[in-house]
């Protein structure tokens, strides 16, 4: 038995565990898209009927496969709010919840941790990025919504979805290629030959492209290509991308990263860089609130300005430099 597919699976699972425990209680189910868990909590007074329940039970020992359940804990509520560590224990690939255990408590809180499989939010959660184009800029309104609330009641007092992702592609790949000075393409072009040919006997032609790149560096001043390179690869960290991404503070929406996108492409030579950045969002839902929305910015127009710079930045003074190149 492996991780549960989709939310309706954990709803059907749940549910009949709660069937099975006997006596008043209240039950809950919370999504934690960022640890892909499906947290079930229930809330259970002992004394109304539970205690019989569980002396009067062949087994009061509830068994979960730990293919399936990442954890389960057991809380006493009353008397004194309190963890009771002893209720839980592991035996090979089970673990063991001891029902007895939570007898003496007046009130108990149980909650298991069931792993969900990556894609199994797509069937509950519609989501949007819609880009808009402005002038330096370019917007993207967010939005999710539970596709059927009432389909996930099934009995659950609460149902919450935290951190649900949104991402938002952002092209760069153009704003790269346009800022690259005709120097660099011309190094990168070079080394990129001296590294594709391997013939011993093209010695002559690779001594030609040697000497045509010792005369690139020695134009380009202090400055070589791979210096230049690692500093655009560094400026291009998600974690810098961040700062040209705000984020609207009276909306539902909070950033929480980039990364690259999964299209690389090789502007300078053998650096790979990324055609996009995949910014992604996150939102929280519940049956309370079975929408949210949102307004990303992203500042195109300061992102290319700093881009330019970091080409630029450190190059020999001489500036009739990248003409000559371009003769």
């Amino acid at each position: 038995m492996g991780k549960i597919q989709d939310t309706r699976d954990l709803l059907e699972i749940v549910g009949e565990f709660s069937k099975a425990i006997k006596g008043e209680k209240t039950d809950s189910l919370r999504i934690e898209c960022m640890n892909g868990l499906g947290i079930y909590s229930t809330t259970i007074n002992v004394e109304s009927g539970f205690s019989k329940w569980v002396n009067k039970a062949i087994s009061p020992n509830q068994k979960f496969d730990q293919q399936q359940v990442y954890s389960v804990k057991a809380y006493g509520i009353k008397p004194l709010p309190r963890k009771i560590d002893d209720a839980v224990k592991i035996e090979g690939n089970q673990i063991i919840l001891d029902l007895r255990k939570v007898l003496n408590e007046e009130l108990i809180r149980i909650e298991i941790a069931y792993k969900m499989d990556d894609e199994w939010l797509e069937g509950i959660v519609r989501a949007r990025s819609s880009p808009e184009p402005l002038q330096d800029a370019q917007k993207w309104n967010l939005s999710a919504q539970l596709k059927d609330p009432q389909a996930l009641i099934g009995g659950f007092s609460e149902i919450d979805i935290e951190e649900f992702p949104v991402s938002a592609r952002v092209h760069i790949k153009e704003q790269i290629n346009t800022n690259l000075p005709s120097f660099m393409k011309k190094m990168a072009k070079v080394e990129a030959k001296i590294l594709a040919d391997y013939d011993p006997r093209h010695a002559t032609k690779i001594i030609g492209l040697q000497k045509e790149k010792a005369q690139i560096q020695k134009r380009m001043g202090k400055t070589d290509l791979m210096t230049k390179l690692n500093e655009i690869s560094t400026f291009l960290r998600p974690t810098k991308f961040t700062n040209y991404v705000n984020m609207s503070s009276s909306h539902d929406f909070r950033l929480h990263c980039c990364e690259w996108g999964s299209e690389i492409f090789r502007a300078l030579g053998m650096m790979p860089l990324p055609s996009k950045m995949n910014i992604i969002s996150r939102t929280d839902l519940s049956l309370q609130k079975p929408a949210t929305s949102g307004v990303m910015v992203y500042e195109s127009g300061r992102f290319e300005k700093d881009l330019k710079q970091v080409f630029e930045k450190k190059q020999n003074k001489k500036s009739s430099f990248g003409a000559k190149l371009n003769h």
